[in-house]
This record gives structure tokens, sequence and C-alpha cells, in this order.
């Protein structure tokens, strides 16, 4: 870690395109290397001093045309991390669940 201990951040919270089985597929990519345990809907990451805690829970199906896209409410909530350390993690998380388009 760099520079000392900073006071924990206000959880962010995500509205993601993924159900929990995607999530769990894509989870280990983007945590690059981080331990983790999975607690039935709740990801505890890294140590209990120095991590991230997520949460999941499923949102209604957003209509897109005649499709529905599956949608789950993400809860990260920091813990230990600089700023720094945060939006790193937040790059790699973003990027592993990143949806191609065009």
């Amino acid at each position: 870690m760099t520079g000392g201990m900073t006071a924990p951040a206000e959880p962010l919270v995500k509205d993601m395109a993924a159900t929990w089985d995607d999530f769990l597929r894509l989870l280990p990519i983007a945590l690059r290397g981080w331990s983790y345990e999975v607690d039935g809907t709740t990801v505890e990451i890294g140590s209990p001093d120095r991590g991230v805690t997520i949460s999941i829970s499923p949102l209604p199906p957003r209509p897109f045309g005649l499709v529905q896209i599956s949608r789950s409410r993400v809860v990260l909530a920091f813990r230990g991390l600089d700023a720094g350390e945060q939006d790193t993690f937040l790059r790699q998380f973003d990027r592993a669940f990143q949806r191609g388009g065009g």
C-alpha cells in the first residue's frame, strides 16, 4: 500500500448487465491475483484489513428492443486501500466486465 491508511470510501454501487453466474465466471479475470472467498451473494477479496467486499443482488431485466438484458446491483466496499489502489482495482474490474459493442 502506498501512503498511509485512508478512511473507508463510500461504497460504490453499480448497475451491471450480468447475472450471478456471469459475475462469478468473470470475477477471476477482474481480480488478477487477489485472493477471494464467495459466501452466498457476497465476495470477500483480500484480507480483513485490506481489500474489497462485493455484494450482488438481482435487478429487474432491462428491455432492449425484443431482448431482456439481465441486470444486477453490485456494491463494492473498499477497506485499507488508498485512492490510487482503488482506481487501479476499479479499472481492472470494469475492464473484465466490459461488454463489446458496435
